[in-house]
C-alpha cells in the first residue's frame, strides 16, 4: 500500500512542476479585404479588436502555501487549464510554507508589473505591508483563506465552523459504534501553526465534545499536511495506540495517509467502526468513500477541483474588470459528502 502513496506523491510532484508558466491569447491574422471599399472599415475595426484582445491580456502572479498537498495541487491544476485558455500570462508558485519566500515572491510580482496578485498566505501579519504597495502599484489583491486588510477581495471560510462540520460526523459516527463503556479512540489530524487550521482543529474538538462527549478519547493529536506525513504519522499512533479506529483531519492529506494506514493494517477490510472525517473532498478521497475505505465523510466547497477552479479564476475575472465587492470578506459554502452522495460529485472528476 505505501507504494500507492509513493505513485500519489510522484503524480502530485508532476502537476506541481507543471504549475509554472504562461500564456499569451494569439490574435487571428486579418482577413484580406474583399474590396477596396471594405478595407477602411476593415481598419477602423482593428484598433478597437485590439484593444480588447490587449485589455483581456491579464498577467496573474499566485502564491500559495504548499502544492504538495493533494488538494492544492488538484485544484491549480484546474486553474492552470483555465489560464491558459483565457490567454492570460500566470505565474503559480508555492513558498512551502516559508514567509520569507513568500514575501520575495509578491516583490518579484510587483515588479513584474501583474494585473492581480492572490495569496495563500504563511503567515498573514507577515506580508501585510507588502500586499499593500502592490495596491498602492494598482494591482489588485486577492486573499485565500485569511481575512487580510490589504486586499481587494478575501475569499474566506468559516474555519471554525468548518471545523465543526467535520467533528460532528465524526460525533454522530461515533454514537452509532460506540458508547461510554466503549469509548471511541480518535486521532486528530492537524497542523496548528497555520492560524486558520487551528480555528479548524478547535472546530472538530467541539464538536466531538458537544455531540459524542464521554464516547471518545482523544489519544493522539499529530501533525499532517500531507498524506507522506500523515501515513508516517498515523502508523506511529497505530503503534501506540492499536485499537484507534477514529481519525479527523484538517484537511486532504491527512484523511488520505490515515486511509492508507488503516488499509495497511485491516488488509482493505474495514470494519464497520472505523472512519476517517474531513476536509476538501479530492478526487482521491470521494473515490475511498464510494469504494466503501475507512473514508466516510469529507467538507468540501464547491463541490470538485473544478468547480472550484471555475469559482476562484471567475473571481480574478471579476477584479481584473473592474468589479467591487460589497464585502471584502465573501465566504465559501460548506457541504458534507458521504456515502450519500459521493458518487455524484465524483462524477464531476471525470
Amino acid at each position: 500500500m505505501k507504494k500507492k502513496v509513493l505513485a500519489l506523491l510522484l503524480t502530485t510532484a508532476m502537476v506541481v512542476a507543471g504549475l509554472v508558466g504562461c500564456g499569451t491569447k494569439e490574435e487571428a491574422a486579418p482577413a484580406e479585404a474583399a474590396t477596396e471599399e471594405a478595407a477602411p472599415a476593415a481598419e477602423e475595426a482593428a484598433p478597437a479588436e485590439e484593444a480588447e484582445a490587449a485589455a483581456e491580456n491579464f498577467k496573474v502572479g499566485i502564491t500559495i502555501q504548499s502544492l504538495e498537498n493533494s488538494y492544492w495541487a488538484g485544484v491549480f491544476g484546474e486553474v492552470e487549464l483555465l489560464l491558459k485558455e483565457k490567454g492570460w500570462e500566470y505565474t503559480i508558485l508555492a513558498c512551502n510554507d516559508s514567509s520569507a519566500t513568500q514575501i520575495e515572491q509578491i516583490e518579484n510580482f510587483i515588479t513584474n508589473g501583474v494585473d492581480l496578485i492572490m495569496v495563500h498566505p504563511s503567515d498573514p501579519n507577515a506580508i501585510e505591508d507588502y500586499l499593500k504597495k502592490a495596491r498602492e502599484a494598482g494591482i489588485k489583491v486577492m486573499c485565500w483563506d485569511d481575512k487580510m486588510t490589504n486586499t481587494d477581495l478575501n475569499w474566506v471560510l468559516d474555519n471554525t465552523e468548518l471545523g465543526y462540520t467535520i467533528g460532528k460526523a465524526a460525533a454522530e459516527f461515533i454514537n452509532e459504534h460506540y458508547t461510554e463503556d466503549n469509548k471511541a479512540q480518535v486521532a486528530v489530524m492537524n497542523y496548528p501553526q497555520t492560524p486558520i487550521l487551528l480555528e479548524r482543529e478547535n472546530g472538530i474538538l467541539a464538536a466531538l465534545e458537544e455531540i459524542s462527549g464521554g464516547k471518545y478519547e482523544v489519544v493522539a493529536q499529530q501533525p499532517a499536511i500531507d498524506a507522506a506525513s500523515a501515513l508516517a504519522n498515523m502508523e506511529t499512533i497505530l503503534q501506540a495506540n492499536p485499537d484507534t479506529k477514529i481519525v479527523c483531519s484538517i484537511g486532504a492529506g491527512g484523511d488520505i495517509g490515515a486511509n492508507e494506514a488503516f488499509m495497511t493494517k485491516t488488509g482493505g477490510e474495514i470494519p464497520e467502526d472505523m472512519g476517517i472525517f474531513s476536509a476538501d473532498a479530492t478526487q482521491q478521497q470521494l473515490e475511498a468513500i464510494v469504494q466503501g475505505q475507512a473514508s466516510r465523510a469529507s467538507v468540501g466547497f464547491e463541490g470538485s477541483n473544478k468547480k472550484t477552479a471555475a469559482a476562484v479564476v471567475d473571481l480574478y475575472d471579476r477584479l481584473l474588470n473592474g468589479e467591487t465587492f460589497e464585502e471584502q470578506n465573501l465566504f465559501r459554502p460548506l457541504l458534507t459528502i458521504n456515502a450519500d452522495n459521493a458518487a455524484e460529485y465524483l462524477a464531476d472528476y471525470k
